[in-house]
């Protein structure tokens, strides 16, 4: 099990409880989808992850290991890589270094240079603006950087949170077959979607959230066809 969420209860300081008891896993080399209406509390999963959010009852591990509380840092030295929402890059900066804030916890420059061509293979339209300032690039482009920052660590699972968002349909399309080629290259995905339909059509499994808790989970398949699913997330 690369990352498995065992009764958590998790909020902010001073502030009521956001998440009640969520139970979630990932398997290696997989892609789950939570998904549910703002304020469920699907954002301050991958907080408390993280240890960007207050944990209150419940523990975390990743690859058997406890991560519970750890330090940001440490967790992501452990081969756990976050991308927040809304494509957070340095616009100022190529996209080479970009890249290379990404690998901040790295300290061999071969080493930043062999993933950097890893993630080159994955974006290669990347690799033709690595010396142009990202800010001039397209919101795709930007997000798809933001995303190459998580691959810099060689994570074992990296966490997106709403990696579509503000983005065209024809590109939701493209950034999403990304993420297909991430998985299939062995690394595992869980994803926080508004676009409930298009995320579950690449994922393996789906968990719908609710108030804080765990509402439905089961395969995308199943909840693609689940009737309350259909009304609720993906348009009747």
């Amino acid at each position: 099990m690369q990352l498995k969420i065992q009764n958590l209860t998790a909020g902010y300081p001073a502030g009521p409880d956001i998440l009640h008891g969520v139970d979630l896993h990932l398997r290696s080399s997989e892609i789950i989808t939570v998904i549910g209406p703002n304020g469920a509390g699907k954002s301050t999963i991958l907080r408390a992850i993280f240890n960007l959010a207050e944990i209150r009852s419940g523990q975390i591990f990743h690859a058997a290991r406890e991560i519970t509380n750890l330090k940001t840092d440490q967790i992501i030295r452990s081969g756990v890589a976050l991308v927040s929402q809304g494509r957070n890059i340095f616009p100022d900066l190529t996209v080479d270094e970009n890249l290379e804030m990404g690998a901040f916890v790295l300290q061999n420059p071969d080493e930043i240079d062999r993933r950097k061509t890893e993630v080159f293979k994955i974006f290669p339209t990347l690799k033709k603006f690595r010396q142009k300032k990202s800010g001039i690039l397209s919101g795709g482009e930007r997000q798809m950087i933001a995303i190459g920052m998580g691959l810099m660590t060689s994570p074992e699972v990296i966490c997106l949170d709403e990696p579509s968002i503000g983005l065209a349909p024809r590109v939701v399309a493209e950034v999403f077959e990304k993420i297909r080629q991430i998985r299939d290259v062995g690394t595992s995905v869980l994803m926080i979607e508004q676009n409930a339909a298009t995320a579950l059509q690449i994922s393996d499994r789906g968990y719908a959230l609710e108030l804080g808790k765990v509402a439905i989970h089961d395969s995308a398949t199943e909840l693609l066809k689940n009737p309350k699913i259909r009304k609720l997330y993906l348009g009747g």
